[in-house]
C-alpha cells in the first residue's frame, strides 16, 4: 500500500512542469481577483466632492455609498437617478446614514467600483482623455516633466484623485496626455490647461497740468509729461501698452485722457510673491449675497510684494462708500490670470494705504454656490502650485462611455469563447487524440490569465507565495525524480518574480488586450510545432523516449528562434514607444515570456506522456 502511494506520487511529481502552472495560474487568479473579497457587492466610489457639497468634511474621496435614502446603489446610473432629485437625501457609508439637505445639486462625484487589481484603461472603464500642447515647441524633456509635475501638483490639490498625466513624443515635440476616470471634462481643462500666471495690479492716475505732472511712488517722485499719446518718465518715452519699470516695480501705460491725466497699471504681486494660501475657516469662505455668491481667501505674500503694496498705496487719496458707510481708496487690486481679469478689481480699505500689507485677501464670485466653489478652488490650486513654464493648448478632448468598454470585455469575453472552440476542434481533427487538442486549450487559457494575472497591482505577497511554492515543486522533482529544465526553472522563478517587482505594473486597456492576442497567437503555433514535431509520422505508432525528447528539443529550438524574434521586435516599442504602442509591446513581451518558460515545457511534457 504504501509503495503504492509513494509510486502514485512519484506520478504525479512526473508532471512538475504541469505543477508550477497550476500554481502560476491560481497565484494569477488571485492577484486579479483578490480585491473583490474586501469590495462590496453593491454601491459607487466618492472621487470629488465639491466646496459647496454639504456633505464637505463629512465624506472623504474614496468612501463607498451603498445605499441612498435606502435603496441599493449597483452602478453610476442608479447613482445619478436617486440624487438626482433636491430635499434630504440620507447616504449610507460602511453601514451608517448621512443626512444632507440639497438645493443645488449634491456636488458629489463618483465611478463604479473597481473589483479587481487591474488598473483598467480609459478605453474599458470609461473617462475622459485629454490631449495638451505647450505653446512653446522647443520644450526639453526636463521642462515637459516640470510642467507634468505642476499639473499632478493642482491635481492632487483640487481632488482629482482619478487622473493621470503623461508626456507624449510627437512630431520632434511633446504631448502631454491627461486621462481620468469619471472627472468632468471642464474641471480638466479649466484646471490644467491654464499657464495660472498670477498678477495683482494696482492703477495708478497721474494728474496732468500743462502735459506735465509727478508719479510718486513710496518717497521717490517721477517726473511725467505727455507727448500725445507717448508719455516721457524720467528722460525715457514710453508708448501706450509698453511696461517700464521704476524702484523695481513693473508699470504698463495704459491710456490718457487727453492732457489732464494718465493711467497707469503698477504690478503688485506675481505669482512668485505668493508664499501660503489659506483654506482654513478662519481664512478663507464662501457669503450670500443679492447677485449671487462672493468667495474669498487670504494669501501670506513675500515681503517685497508686501513692500510694493506700502509704496504704491501711499498717498493715494479716499472716497466714502455711501451704500455702506466705509472708506476705500481711489483705486482698485485687479487681479489678472493667465492675462485675463479674474473678476471686478477689489477695493482697498483706506487705513491699509501705505501698509506693509502681506495678508491680503482675494475675492470672487459666481452667480450658484457651486460655481463660487467651483472657481474659489481651482484660483487657490493655481495659485498654491505655480504657474507653468509655457501656456498649454487643449488639442482633444474625447469622452469614453464606461458602457462602451462594458460591451468590448463582453464581445472580447465571446470571442475568446469560440476561439477556444475553433482551436479545440482543429487540433482534435488534426491529431485526432483529446489528450492532445485538450491540454493546449488548458495551456491558453492559463497564458491569458497569467499574463493579466502579472498587470494586476498590488500583489506582491500573492507572488511572492507563487515563487516559494515553485521553489518547493523544483526542490522535489530534482531530489526525487533528479531532473532538472533549465527553461521550466527560469519561469517557475522568473514569472512570479515579475509580477511581484513590476513596477506599478502597467494599464490594461485595449493595447494590452491586443498584445495578449499577438502572444496568444504566438502561443498557439508553438504549441502547434510542438505536437507535430512529437507526432510527425507516428501518430498510431509508440516509438523511444529518445527519440521522443530528440523530436521535442527540434521544436523547441523553432518555439525559442520565434520567441526571441518577436522579443526583439518588441524591445524597441518599450524604449521608444509611448502610450498605446508601449502597452502593446510590454503585453506581448510578459506574454510570449509566460509561453516560452511556464507553459511550453508543461505542454511538452503532456505531449511527450501521450506519445510514449
Amino acid at each position: 500500500m504504501v509503495c503504492s502511494q509513494e509510486g502514485h506520487g512519484m506520478t504525479l511529481l512526473k508532471y512538475w512542469r504541469v505543477w508550477i502552472v497550476i500554481v502560476c495560474l491560481v497565484g494569477a487568479m488571485f492577484a486579479i481577483g483578490s480585491r473583490a473579497f474586501f469590495v462590496p457587492r453593491n454601491g459607487v466610489e466618492i472621487i470629488f466632492i465639491s466646496d459647496s457639497s454639504p456633505a464637505k468634511g463629512v465624506l472623504e474621496q474614496g468612501d463607498v455609498v451603498t445605499h441612498v435614502n435606502g435603496a441599493k446603489v449597483t452602478d453610476i446610473n442608479e447613482w445619478a437617478r436617486l440624487t438626482e432629485a433636491a430635499g434630504t437625501l440620507t447616504l449610507t457609508v460602511d453601514k451608517q446614514d448621512y443626512k444632507f439637505s440639497v438645493d443645488e445639486g449634491l456636488g458629489i462625484t463618483v465611478i463604479s467600483l473597481e473589483r479587481t487589481n487591474l488598473d483598467l484603461g480609459l478605453d474599458i472603464r470609461g473617462g475622459t482623455r485629454i490631449l495638451l500642447e505647450p505653446a512653446s515647441k522647443n520644450l526639453t524633456a526636463a521642462e515637459v516633466q516640470q510642467v507634468v509635475d505642476i499639473l499632478e501638483t493642482r491635481a492632487n490639490i483640487f481632488g482629482l484623485k482619478e487622473i493621470k498625466l503623461q508626456p507624449v513624443e510627437s512630431g520632434g515635440g511633446y504631448l502631454i496626455r491627461v486621462e481620468s476616470a469619471g472627472v468632468q471634462n471642464d474641471a480638466i481643462r479649466g484646471l490644467l490647461a491654464q499657464q495660472g500666471k498670477f498678477e495683482a495690479k494696482i492703477t495708478r492716475t497721474v494728474r496732468l497740468d500743462g502735459g506735465q505732472g509727478t508719479l510718486k511712488v513710496g518717497q521717490n517722485e517721477h517726473a511725467v509729461e505727455y507727448l500725445g499719446g507717448r508719455l516721457r518718465i524720467n528722460g525715457n518715452q514710453v508708448a501706450a501698452g509698453d511696461e517700464f519699470s521704476l524702484d523695481n516695480i513693473t508699470f504698463e501705460y495704459t491710456n490718457a485722457t487727453g492732457t489732464d491725466e494718465v493711467t497707469l497699471y503698477a504690478t503688485v504681486y506675481t505669482g512668485d510673491d505668493i508664499e501660503l494660501v489659506y483654506t482654513d475657516p478662519q481664512n478663507s469662505g464662501i457669503q450670500r449675497t443679492e447677485s449671487g455668491y462672493i468667495f474669498f481667501f487670504a494669501i501670506l505674500v513675500s515681503q517685497e510684494g508686501a513692500q510694493r503694496f506700502s509704496d504704491l498705496t501711499e498717498g493715494i487719496p479716499s472716497y466714502v462708500d455711501l451704500a455702506s458707510g466705509e472708506r476705500y481708496l481711489q483705486t482698485g487690486l485687479h487681479l489678472f490670470l493667465d492675462g485675463k481679469p479674474t473678476g471686478p478689481p477689489l477695493r482697498i480699505a483706506a487705513d491699509l494705504g501705505g501698509t506693509f500689507l502681506q495678508n491680503p485677501q482675494i475675492q470672487g464670485g459666481g452667480e450658484t454656490l457651486e460655481e463660487a466653489s467651483q472657481e474659489k478652488l481651482g484660483l487657490q490650486t493655481i495659485l498654491k502650485s505655480g504657474a507653468l513654464p509655457t501656456s498649454l493648448n487643449t488639442v482633444s478632448l474625447s469622452v469614453i462611455s464606461p458602457t462602451l468598454g462594458h460591451g468590448f470585455l463582453v464581445a472580447a469575453a465571446y470571442s475568446a469563447l469560440i476561439a477556444v472552440a475553433v482551436v479545440f476542434g482543429i487540433a482534435y481533427i488534426r491529431y485526432r487524440r483529446i489528450r492532445i487538442a485538450l491540454p493546449m486549450i488548458f495551456i491558453v487559457i492559463s497564458e491569458i490569465a497569467i499574463t493579466i494575472g502579472i498587470a494586476a497591482t498590488n500583489d506582491a505577497a500573492i507572488w511572492i507565495s507563487v515563487l516559494l511554492v515553485n521553489l518547493l515543486i523544483i526542490g522535489l522533482a530534482w531530489w526525487k525524480l533528479h531532473e532538472t529544465d533549465l527553461s521550466a526553472v527560469l519561469g517557475a522563478l522568473a514569472i512570479p518574480f515579475m509580477g511581484a517587482v513590476f513596477p506599478g505594473s502597467w494599464v490594461f486597456d485595449l493595447a494590452a488586450i491586443g498584445g495578449i492576442i499577438a502572444a496568444i497567437g504566438t502561443g498557439i503555433d508553438d504549441q502547434l510545432v510542438i505536437a507535430d514535431e512529437a507526432l510527425h509520422g507516428r501518430k498510431d505508432e509508440a516509438i523511444s523516449k529518445k527519440g521522443v525528447l530528440h523530436k521535442i528539443k527540434s521544436a523547441f529550438f523553432i518555439v525559442f528562434g520565434s520567441a526571441a524574434t518577436l522579443i526583439a521586435a518588441m524591445i524597441p516599442l518599450v524604449s521608444i514607444g509611448t502610450g498605446l504602442v508601449r502597452g502593446f509591446a510590454i503585453t506581448t513581451i510578459v506574454g510570449v515570456l509566460v509561453g516560452v518558460l511556464v507553459t511550453r515545457p508543461a505542454y511538452a511534457k503532456i505531449v511527450e506522456n501521450v506519445v510514449k
